[in-house]
């Protein structure tokens, strides 16, 4: 029987295997060839894992049958393990013997001891054990010749024998085993800090026809009760008892229809139990007991064939190729969800008993939710801030007013999570669609929903929530380190989800650009990659003045990273109302949105119990789609009365007197006062006054909102990088900040999930730290068996998906990308030799590659996202586009950002060389693009402004060009020719300036000698013009720009994605295989053996004695079966053996002019066309030839690593089996 083990260990004779992923098996001893294991069982959720904490200790023996004197010694060797023997007889906790112990117990000596044992050892049993089926002793094994006896046992010492509850002796099938199962039932103590939990309704009866047919008639029978309750109950009375008698109605259901097959079973065990112990008519009784074995074995035999027929199409579909499916694997919810103790907020005392963890978690929300009336005068100031043009129009409004109807609900419902947890009523999203969809319904659905929307009128579970809570960080016995996640009703939030969607369609024009949080259209990485630009401008700023000796000068500004306790859970309702009548949204629905996050209760989950309802006074509900806009709303009046404070500066972004964009006139300055996604707030502050200024500001908005900020938790980072705490230290200890992080910190500020980089060291200890996690991600993904598919999906999903949310904006070196690439290589390799390039890996997928995504490639596509806006700026660009643009320019003294990035001998390094930072990943990410080879035609006003380093091909004497040369632009060299307007020619000496003459003059000979060589596209304006004339004046790179590789007739005008990125920048692939062959082949549902072999065939990296042989592996290059040279085609197909198995399986499966080499070319180009004719239904000649290689190259391994006669015939009904139960699993997931 194949088992979906969580847990378990095991010896070639016997295992103990954990069913539940709420227990571990963790072994402590095994021996005597592997007949026993002892081992402890933990909880999941322990962190570590020791005999202290265990729930049980579990001795497994198997003796030896062999003989009674074989059995003796065995246990006489078992005595003389000390530390077993101690282990089992001192231990305080459950502890548990089982197993077949081979001897009988009916068989004794003349003095009663039993025989084929040690009496040392029954003597053990005895002292400190108690037989669990001493009362009830039935044969456990049937052997030949009707013979029966007792050889299995369970004792358990005085603690877990106190805790059993039930025992049980259950027939198994005979073609399974000849031994009984005995099941023992215990309620362990700590068990009880594990409660039932919610009810929640299975969401994948909305695909079960027979359900939906069953639910119809169901809902057709509630009609004539609906229509008598219409008289004397309101609609919402109505819903909910509804939803009542839906949920019992799929509680049955499930109760009854899926588990009949374990409930029949259940009653036959208890019929032939009670057979067994009858005392009267036994051969009567006897006589049936052989209808009930084969009934129980049916039964069985019919439970596992579904089980593993479900777990081996499932693993086949998504074993190897769904990231998901392979995450759920290794990853568990329950760690989160374990509370173990909580500290008392007055005593401090730890409590772990359940009634007073609750109590503590129910006071905690209880404070938490009262609120406290907020001030006046406070709240006046902040929503002074909300201007008119901030204030809804009239058409806006009547969107947000408009009724709900059927179809906004079905289409909310489509669209919502398929996996989201549901509320009190158990109700999932799945099965709520399926009674919208009852058209007798509908008038009463819309009636609820609109009474909720105009009125504020709900039914009253929408009024009931539980609450879930998950570890954050820091100290995990203090409440306040849980996040709380409201789980509302699904229909509730469908409502929710309607506003949450029209509320976005206004809300933008009122949010601010500095505010990333859950606005569409923006994104997180923005405010990080801002903070990273502004501190590198710091920095750069800050050397520039070291240089010129005015260090003095500098403003010593400094971000604040702002910590809110519970921002969503303090938020004031009478302000929320205050402020979004101010906005300008309808009275109704301003009514409709505080009654539902204000006439709440709350149940919050304790380890599976639920506390006593909690009124929810202030805040929003985490988990309700509507909450994060409202929070946006509410915070918005804040981030506002920073942004225009005049006397709050901030950190200002702007040119130096001597760059080329300076205007002392109208000097251009980017400033930047505050950030934020969500609550997460980060704040510039250029100088004392600004820190006097934000306390302010910060206090009102608290008065104001009930906001509560944690100034012991806030972060101090300098922007320049520079120590200048002796500066802020006694402003900021008053305030209670003593974080202050500079360059002289090992680790960096995290700010968002993106490390704040201020030093090498920073970006070492940061990336070491992530390196470290890629490699116990590798370990423990290597633990399983994964086809070459496999494994690149857990490497781009699973493993280096904890790069890319940071490689969008941390500059990483040469070095730390090819440090986390060696992990990756490792990963790949292991358990595959010959190995395959990684040429081949990365390769995409329809060109015969597995896709594994290079990291290198994959950090410049991600950065591209940046880039794009500067090569084809927006009319209407973001703040961050402007400040990257200036950030570039500063670095290169350029007045335009395009001739760095399309350039690179322009580019600079700036003062000295700098550290990887963001102008780096900028040049690297842009340099990665492939240009068309076709000519590019510029203007004559964008030609003569390049510097003369962009005209110049790559070459050492360029390379050594002066510096005076290289600040040269093409009109100092060339000068358009009156003649023939858009023609250059050079200019004469009279007209160049004399301060630049002699560079001119150097630059114009090495091009004449043909030292230096122009680039193709100026060669073109120095010739005469082709066609018309272009007489423009306006610069544009354009041309340039166009000549981009994005196989799009978009070009950059639409968003560039990764996958669009990575394909213009790799070298064109070519495979002899078609695409669309390869699509198929990567569509099949097959497992690691099928999968590995052809692809290995494919690529040539099939181990053969041939290959080997080269290697110095083997010593010959001969098969062993036949003696001729083994290369792939010999091994899989032309050997004699396997020669013999194709032919067998042409005759038997598929059309018989099928050849060999049909089926060779087949495989080599992936076409199955020829040969696609098959003599049986349920299979296709893909998935024969297929099964047939797997089963090749698994009777190939047998033979030479286990020494197992390779005999074809058998390898041919392997071949059959393995084709019937693949048809098995397909029809038994139709039935599903």
């Amino acid at each position: 029987m194949q088992f979906s083990s969580k847990s378990s260990t095991y010896t070639k004779h016997c295992g103990i295997i954990s069913l539940n992923n709420r227990y571990i098996i963790t072994p402590i001893d095994t021996g005597i060839d592997g007949r026993f294991i002892l081992a402890h069982v933990h909880y999941a959720t322990e962190e570590e894992p020791n005999s202290s904490n265990s729930i049980a200790t579990i001795l497994n023996i198997y003796g030896k049958a062999a003989s009674r004197k074989d059995n003796v010694e065995f246990y006489t060797e078992l005595m003389q393990h000390r530390f077993l023997i101690h282990k089992i007889t001192t231990i305080q906790n459950n502890m548990i013997i089982l197993g077949d112990f081979n001897y009988k117990y009916e068989s004794r000596r003349s003095n009663g001891t039993v025989e084929a044992t040690t009496v040392e050892w029954t003597a053990l049993l005895e002292e400190y054990f108690i037989d669990c089926f001493w009362e009830n002793k039935s044969a456990t094994f049937h052997g030949s010749n009707n013979l029966h006896y007792i050889l299995d046992y369970i004792f358990c010492n005085n603690t877990s024998y106190g805790t059993v509850t039930e025992c049980t002796q259950e027939f198994m099938n005979s073609t399974w085993t000849d031994h009984e199962m005995l099941v023992i039932t215990l309620q362990l103590q700590k068990d009880a800090t594990q409660g039932p939990g919610a009810y929640k309704c299975n969401p994948f009866l909305a695909n079960n026809h027979k359900f939906r047919r069953e639910l119809v008639i169901f809902l057709q029978g509630l009609q004539p009760q609906v229509e008598l309750k219409t008289a004397t109950q309101s609609p919402q009375e109505i819903w909910d008892w509804i939803k009542d008698e839906f949920k019992e109605h799929v509680r049955q259901f499930q109760l009854e229809e899926v588990n009949w097959r374990r409930k029949a079973l259940k009653t036959l065990q208890a019929k032939r139990n009670r057979c067994m112990r009858a005392k009267k008519n036994r051969g009567l009784i006897f006589q049936g007991l052989d209808t009930i074995n084969q009934q129980i074995g049916a039964l069985q035999d019919s439970i596992a064939e579904i089980e593993v027929l479900k777990l081996g199409k499932y693993w086949r579909e998504n074993g190897e190729k769904n990231a998901g499916f392979l995450k759920k694997l290794t990853v568990s919810r329950q760690n989160q969800r374990q509370l173990k103790q909580l500290r008392h907020p007055v005593t401090q005392e730890l409590h772990s008993d359940q009634g007073t963890m609750s109590e503590i978690a129910g006071s905690f929300y209880t404070n938490l939710y009262t609120p406290t009336p907020p001030d006046a005068r406070s709240m006046r100031l902040l929503l002074d801030q909300i201007t008119p043009d901030m204030q809804l129009d009239g058409e806006q409004q009547s969107l947000l007013e408009l009724p709900v109807e059927l179809d906004d609900l079905l289409f909310e419902c489509k669209r919502s999570p398929k996996f989201a947890s549901p509320g009190s009523d158990g109700i999932p999203y799945q099965l709520l669609r399926l009674i919208l969809k009852f058209p007798p319904l509908h008038s009463l659905i819309t009636t609820v929903y609109n009474d909720a929307l105009t009125k504020g009128i709900f039914p009253a579970s929408w009024n009931v929530s539980l609450m879930t809570i998950l570890y954050k960080k820091n100290d995990p016995n203090d409440m306040a380190n849980y996040r709380p996640i409201s789980l509302c009703n699904t229909d509730y939030k469908l409502l929710t989800r309607l506003l949450n969607h029209r509320m976005m369609e206004v809300a933008k024009q009122l949010i601010n650009e500095n505010q990333a949080g859950f606005v569409p259209g923006r994104f997180i990485a923005q405010n990080a990659l801002r903070c990273q630009v502004i501190m590198e401008d710091a920095e750069r700023t800050m050397n520039l003045a070291k240089k010129n000796n005015v260090i003095h000068q500098m403003p010593k500004a400094i971000g604040l990273s702002l910590d809110q306790e519970k921002a969503y859970d303090r938020v004031n309702l009478s302000y929320l109302q205050t402020a979004l009548i101010t906005y300008g949204f309808p009275a109704n629905l301003v009514r409709c949105i505080i009654n539902m996050m204000g006439q709440n209760l709350l149940r919050i989950n304790v380890n599976g119990y639920f506390t006593d309802d909690i009124p929810k006074l202030r805040g929003l509900k985490q988990g309700d789609p509507i909450s994060s806009i409202l929070y946006n709303l509410a915070i918005e009046p804040f981030l506002r009365s920073i942004l225009n404070d005049p006397l709050y500066h901030g950190y200002q972004m702007q040119y130096a007197t001597d760059h080329p964009n300076y205007n002392a006139n109208d000097p251009l300055v980017h400033v930047s006062k505050i950030l934020c996604y969500a609550d997460d707030a980060f704040v510039f502050v250029q100088d004392l006054p600004d820190l006097a200024r934000l306390e302010y500001h910060l206090d009102v908005y608290c008065n104001a909102t009930n906001a509560k900020i944690n100034y012991n938790k806030v972060e101090a980072i300098s922007l320049s990088g520079q120590n200048t705490w002796s500066y802020w230290q006694a402003r900021l200890s008053e305030m209670n900040i003593t974080k202050f992080t500079s360059n002289m910190d090992s680790n960096p500020v995290i700010y968002l999930g993106f490390p704040l980089l201020q030093s090498v060291q920073q970006r070492e200890v940061f990336i070491g730290g992530l390196v470290d996690n890629l490699r116990t991600a590798t370990k423990i993904h290597s633990v399983r068996s994964l086809s070459v598919v496999g494994k690149a999906t857990v490497l781009n999903s699973l493993i280096l998906s904890k790069c890319w949310y940071v490689l969008r904006v941390t500059p990483f070196a040469q070095s730390n990308v090819q440090a986390i690439q060696s992990i990756c290589t490792k990963f790949l390799r292991k358990g595959i030799f010959p190995v395959i390039p990684w040429a081949t890996w990365t390769k995409p997928k329809p060109l015969g590659g597995l896709g594994v995504l290079d990291v290198a490639l994959q950090q410049s596509a991600l950065y591209f996202r940046w880039v794009q806006p500067l090569l084809h700026p927006s009319d209407s660009p973001h703040i961050l586009d402007l400040m990257l643009v200036m950030l570039v320019n500063k670095q290169n003294q350029s007045a335009h950002v395009q001739v760095p990035l399309l350039f690179p001998l322009t580019r600079t390094t700036g003062l000295t060389k700098q550290r990887t930072n963001t102008v780096t990943m900028i040049y690297k990410s842009v340099d990665r693009l492939k240009r068309i080879n076709e000519p590019v035609h510029l203007n004559i006003a964008t030609a003569s402004i390049l510097p003369v380093k962009a005209i110049l091909q790559p070459s050492a004497t360029v390379s050594k060009m002066p510096i005076r040369a290289t600040q040269l632009q093409v009109k100092d060299l060339y000068q358009p020719n009156p003649d023939q307007p858009l023609q250059l020619e050079a200019r004469k000496a009279p007209t160049i300036p004399a301060d630049i003459r002699r560079a001119c003059k150097k630059i114009l000979k090495q091009i004449n000698e043909n030292k230096v060589h122009i680039q193709p596209y100026f060669s073109l304006m120095l010739q005469p013009p082709q066609g018309g004339t272009n007489r423009t004046t306006d610069i544009s790179f354009k041309p340039f720009i166009d000549s981009y590789d994005f196989n799009s007739q978009q070009g950059l005008t639409r968003q560039i994605s990764t996958r669009t990125f990575r394909t213009a920048c790799i070298e064109a692939h070519t495979s002899s295989i078609a695409r669309s062959n390869w699509n198929f082949f990567w569509s099949l549902s097959l497992n690691l053996v099928h999968r590995n072999v052809i692809y290995r065939f494919l690529t040539h990296t099939i181990p053969t004695k041939r290959l080997l042989h080269y290697f110095e592996i083997a010593e010959s290059p001969l098969c062993p079966i036949c003696g001729n040279e083994e290369n792939a085609v010999h091994l899989l197909f032309l050997c004699s053996s396997k020669a013999s198995i194709w032919k067998a399986i042409i005759f038997e499966f598929l059309w018989p002019t099928v050849s060999i080499g049909d089926i060779i070319q087949a495989c080599s180009s992936l076409d199955f066309e020829n040969i696609k004719y098959v003599s049986k239904s349920y299979t296709t000649a893909h998935m024969v030839v297929l099964v047939t290689l797997g089963n090749i190259w698994r009777a190939q391994v047998r033979m030479i690593f286990h020494s197992t006669p390779f005999i074809w015939i058998d390898v041919v009904q392997q071949i059959k089996n393995e084709l019937l139960q693949l048809h098995a699993q397909t029809e038994i997931h139709k039935q599903l």
